[in-house]
């Protein structure tokens, strides 16, 4: 590496927000345990236990929501899209970033389903064209949601036009509540549009960069602790409704950035900093690891919960951070997951960064 790459990477390295990676890394984790739980209990391998229950319900209400938060933080950091020329680039971005994953990985997903519709615990159940526009399958529909919310999504100016688009984004959450749309893009930006905006009023007041630290984070032990009592009391009096949840997820979420945006972290960490560089392939790839070896130890007349368990949650995290290993050598692999290194980029095609 050059002189003058070296000093690049050092400075985007100092610029870098590491609380940011630290709560896309908790996130990926728990969608991560969120699914191979619920398959673990769908094959029957696993009883369903108030606990499990308890604990599904819990990171519904917040893991997600984090991914959008950190995505319109960094949307509102770039500070890139204030006229249509730089809109329009964006999106052209978004779309090699986004779309193209999205596309073959929820292609693979779906052919999957349909090749071993007889092992899988859910089938494709939709045509090909339909699920790739208008049913995406999970967990691919957030890449489907964040790129619609990108479209329609312009950076903010100021606090005005924060506050004006907070408020909009209000708007669009309050209209998820009054009904359901039929059309899966209208359905994830009226949902999570909100989640994406707080994360780029997040950035626009500056509220990491001078709120005290310890209150910060005493704060979010207290508002942690009041998400976990309130969410057992609606689970045991079973209280389901969308706008309490959506307060229990602000509540989570509050505390989680509270927490890890003040955990101190303001410098390199080796391990944390090798776990965010594989957040993208573990959330791409977790599911196509795990089914396979479920089907597999089920073949073989292997029943036990606890090996099940054992070896599916080490491939649903080896395996992806293997495959990104092996496809970051060969380009036109490592092209189905960050395209645009490959895309609009010159000489820093040749470094491998993104």
């Amino acid at each position: 590496m050059s002189q003058k790459n070296a000093i690049a990477l050092k400075q985007s390295e100092s610029a870098r927000e590491h609380w940011v990676d630290d709560i896309k890394i908790l996130a990926c984790i728990l969608v991560v345990l969120g699914h191979f739980f619920q398959s673990m209990t769908e094959a029957g391998i696993m009883r369903t236990t108030p606990f499990y229950q308890w604990f599904i319900q819990c990171i519904y209400l917040f893991h997600v929501p984090l991914f959008f938060i950190c995505s319109g933080y960094l949307y509102q950091r770039s500070g890139t899209n204030h006229s249509f020329r730089s809109w329009l680039v964006n999106i052209n971005k978004k779309a090699l970033a986004l779309g193209i994953p999205y596309i073959i990985f929820s292609s693979a997903t779906w052919i999957m389903k349909t090749v071993f519709s007889g092992s899988v615990n859910h089938t494709a159940g939709d045509s090909y064209l339909g699920t790739i526009f208008l049913t995406p399958l999970s967990p691919y529909w957030y890449l489907y949601g964040l790129f619609f919310i990108f479209l329609f999504t312009p950076v903010f100016c100021d606090r005005k036009w924060a506050v004006i688009g907070l408020s909009a984004a209000i708007c669009c959450k309050l209209l998820s509540f009054a009904f359901s749309s039929g059309i899966a893009a209208v359905s994830y930006v009226l949902s999570y549009e909100i989640w994406f905006v707080i994360g780029m009023c997040l950035h626009v007041s500056g509220l990491l960069k001078t709120v005290n630290g310890r209150k910060a984070r005493i704060t979010g032990i207290l508002a942690a602790i009041a998400f976990v009592l309130l969410h057992l009391g609606a689970f045991f009096c079973q209280i389901h409704h969308p706008v309490i949840d959506f307060a229990l997820g602000i509540t989570a979420c509050m505390a989680v950035i509270l927490l890890i945006g003040f955990s101190g972290r303001n410098s390199q960490n080796k391990v944390l900093n090798a776990m965010a560089q594989y957040t993208m392939p573990v959330f791409l790839m977790h599911t196509m690891f795990a089914a396979p070896v479920r089907i597999l130890l089920l073949k073989l007349g292997i029943h036990s919960p606890i090996i099940h368990v054992a070896a599916g949650l080490f491939i649903s995290f080896a395996g992806p951070v293997m495959a990104a290993e092996l496809m970051r050598h060969i380009k036109w692999l490592d092209f189905c997951i960050y395209p645009t290194k490959y895309i609009g980029r010159n000489k820093g095609m040749k470094s491998g960064k993104a």
